[in-house]
């Protein structure tokens, strides 16, 4: 049970920067749907904006949208906490190796040799200090 968890934290950890980007393309299609919704404004941006003929229908689509996008954000943005909230709980020198091996893609090898162990023997430190970082919560 403990190592299936530990394989599900590492494959979430793969995907932390598709979730980073992920929820900085939400934000902008979010922001790029208010703009949609707020009209075309005119010289003075003070006065009102300017509408043709309203489209109801085209307002609750892109509502629906917006909907859409902030629950998508939300859930990205829970990841992403869940994520550094496990991250957080282990020791320093394990963590950037994590981080360096699971969300940057670097080669297990480099980054055993760079902290003196060997590629076993990293790998078994750092699904030790997962699993221990696990059952904190």
């Amino acid at each position: 049970m403990q190592e299936a968890s530990v394989k599900a934290f590492k494959n979430e950890l793969r995907n932390y920067t598709f979730y980073q980007t992920k929820v900085v393309s939400l934000t902008d299609s979010i922001e790029m749907c208010y703009e949609r919704l707020g009209g075309v404004r005119g010289i003075d941006p003070s006065k009102e904006p300017l509408h043709t003929a309203p489209n109801k229908e085209l307002e609750w689509q892109i509502r629906e949208e917006i909907e859409i996008f902030i629950k998508e954000k939300e859930l990205f943005d829970r990841k992403i906490a869940y994520i550094e909230r496990i991250l957080s709980q282990i020791d320093e020198p394990y963590r950037s190796a994590v981080t360096d091996i699971f969300a940057h893609g670097v080669n297990s090898y480099k980054v055993a040799s760079g902290m003196n162990y060997s590629q076993s023997g990293l790998l078994h430190q750092i699904n030790k200090s997962i699993k221990m970082a696990l059952e904190v919560k």
